[in-house]
């Protein structure tokens, strides 16, 4: 079913743009297109707050913001860490607890399962295959082989990760959520990835306590998404903004649909809040 774009009205001078990653900022290229990056730099300019809100390490994005040119915080880690992107400071960390990592471990270990497990932004594997070397084309971070994760035993990761077949991740994520759901935030932010996250890492909870620090209204924030994991910070945001590209429920809960990550969408939304003439 298509979702058609909402009928209200894109609004006027919003003091934060909360603007995913991977299928919404960066274009199919795993880029910045060169529109969005000197929208984006002129509103950073003119004192908009342009906050970069994706999955991915805290390491990854750090390239993508300066690329921009920015000097705002990041929410990373699907909310499991906010941090500034320049002076380094740590707005909020919220780790896996060590028990419930531990537990992933030992499924992981029975189920022989590739897994990303990421402590102190860097990132282990037991080896590197196929799915480490995925990870690294996609967001230019390089895996620190550990073959014993054990040796991991008793640290707090800030997300783990487990990489498969888009088909296998499908069969798992009802599984995993059943298993660790009552104590973990669960979810698939790619194709080939299932996520583990502290119960109160997620995108919309890390917007709601980085608005409240930076002293700016939540009414007066707008947020970009495409995916499931974009769910919480769109429902959060004064304003909501789907990509053409977007899965259909994402869409249904945004206040407007703009273009697809493939055509500038955006800078068409943003040009048109902040710079209609």
């Amino acid at each position: 079913m298509e979702i058609q774009a909402r009928s209200l009205e894109l609004p006027e001078n919003p003091a934060l743009l909360a603007l995913d990653l991977d299928g919404t900022l960066l274009n199919s290229d795993h880029s910045v297109s060169s529109r969005n990056r000197h929208v984006l730099a002129k509103a950073s300019e003119q004192g908009v707050y342009v906050v970069l809100v994706s999955g991915r390490m805290h390491r990854s994005i750090l390239p993508i913001s300066n690329q921009i040119g920015l000097k705002n915080p990041i929410i990373s880690y699907n909310g499991g860490m906010v941090k500034h992107a320049t002076t380094g400071k740590l707005y909020n960390h919220t780790p896996v607890p060590a028990e419930s990592a531990r537990k992933i471990i030992d499924f992981v270990d029975q189920e022989n399962l590739h897994l990303n497990f990421c402590v102190d932004d860097e990132l282990y594997v037991r080896v590197k295959n196929k799915w480490s070397d995925l990870y690294e084309f996609r967001t230019g971070v390089v895996a620190t082989p550990v073959e014993n994760f054990l040796l991991l035993d008793g640290r707090e990761p800030t997300k783990v990760q487990i990489l498969d077949e888009p088909e296998r991740i499908d069969q798992l994520l009802p599984v995993v959520q059943e298993m660790f759901g009552q104590d973990l935030y669960v979810t698939k932010t790619q194709v080939e990835y299932i996520e583990f996250m502290n119960l109160q890492a997620t995108k919309g909870q890390a917007l709601i306590e980085l608005a409240d620090q930076l002293k700016i209204p939540i009414l007066n924030t707008v947020a970009f998404g495409d995916g499931y994991n974009d769910k919480s910070m769109m429902e959060v945001a004064g304003f909501s903004i789907a990509m053409a590209n977007a899965v259909d429920e994402i869409k249904a809960i945004s206040d407007h649909v703009t273009t697809s990550n493939d055509d500038d969408g955006i800078a068409v939304a943003v040009e048109k809040m902040l710079f209609p003439n």
